[in-house]
């Protein structure tokens, strides 16, 4: 009984607590509304219509909006700085291209020029070379008709003796051949050039058949062993073996190799260059060099005209 008095006191006690918080509420919400609203007219009198929850979204929107500007100009500089670099590397490297291409074709101006007056030098050497020849051979043809007019009997002008068998003086073997039999114990002067265009390499080619007849130059059949096809080939294998070293020093006139078997001329390798310097060159480059076993003994050679060099047979 007494349980269920206090229960139906205690009802109408909740539902009292209830109603009041409410109240509460209801006075809270009507006086923030009332505050809003006063804030509305003050806005409205000093003629700004936005709500302050708008100009704050505004004023963020705009700082946002002021912060990507900054970012993007920085980028910007950035990439400006750099593309600054680059056209300053790209200017000096066409800079240094262009005195390069100018430095290469003032060095071609220069090989050019040179090449020219060297041309030109030997043109007038070979005009007045033909000059006195002329000259020389007028001469002759004055002193003929002088002694014709004199009454005397007309002949032929004599011939030179340098280098032949008239000059007393200089062996005509070793100005046709770069090589004489009787060597040091010859009679005659052998002119050896302090300069020219053709180089002797003594005794550099060999076959066989020379080996065996440097041991043996009494036998005149040692030879006879080996066809002349072999000894073709052989020529053949020694030839494109050593040209090319050769035309390394210059450019290669002529290229002639002895057959005969006599022991001055045997295997003796005659190269004739463009100019005495390239055959300088040469003379520097294979003096001493070892070929084949043997040790190359290089001298400048007097022989130019291979005419006059060459045996008939």
């Amino acid at each position: 009984m007494a349980a269920s008095i206090l229960s139906a006191v205690s009802a109408p006690s909740l539902g009292q607590k209830r109603r009041a918080s409410l109240k509460k509420k209801e006075r809270r919400k009507r006086k923030r509304q009332a505050l809003a609203k006063a804030q509305i007219r003050e806005s409205g009198e000093n003629g700004d219509d936005s709500p302050p929850e708008q100009d704050d979204d505004d004023d963020e929107e705009e700082r946002k909006a002021e912060e990507e500007r900054r970012r993007l100009d920085q980028e910007w500089l950035e990439r400006e700085k750099l593309a600054q670099q680059e056209f300053r590397l790209q200017w000096k490297r066409e800079d240094a291209a262009r005195k390069r291409q100018e430095e290469e074709e003032a060095r071609i101006k220069q090989e050019w020029e040179a090449q020219q007056r060297r041309e030109e030098e030997e043109k007038e050497q070979k005009q007045q070379e033909k000059r006195d020849r002329e000259e020389a051979v007028q001469k002759m043809l004055d002193q003929a008709e002088s002694q014709l007019e004199n009454g005397g009997p007309w002949r032929n002008p004599e011939a030179p003796d340098f280098g032949t068998e008239q000059d007393r003086a200089n062996c005509p073997f070793f100005l046709k051949t770069g090589a004489c039999r009787f060597g040091d114990r010859c009679s005659r002067k052998h002119v050896h050039p302090p300069a020219s265009p053709t180089l002797m390499i003594r005794g550099m080619f060999a076959t066989f058949g020379m080996d065996q007849r440097s041991r043996d130059d009494y036998d005149t059949d040692a030879c006879l062993e080996h066809s002349e096809e072999e000894v073709q080939q052989q020529f053949v294998d020694f030839y494109e073996d050593v040209l090319p070293e050769f035309r390394t020093a210059g450019k290669v006139v002529q290229f002639k190799v002895s057959c005969n078997f006599e022991p001055h001329l045997r295997g003796n390798v005659y190269v004739q260059f463009d100019t005495e310097e390239q055959c300088r060159e040469a003379f520097m480059m294979f003096n001493g060099r070892w070929y084949a076993g043997k040790q190359l003994q290089c001298e400048f050679s007097p022989v130019t005209r291979w005419k006059t060099a060459i045996c008939g047979e």
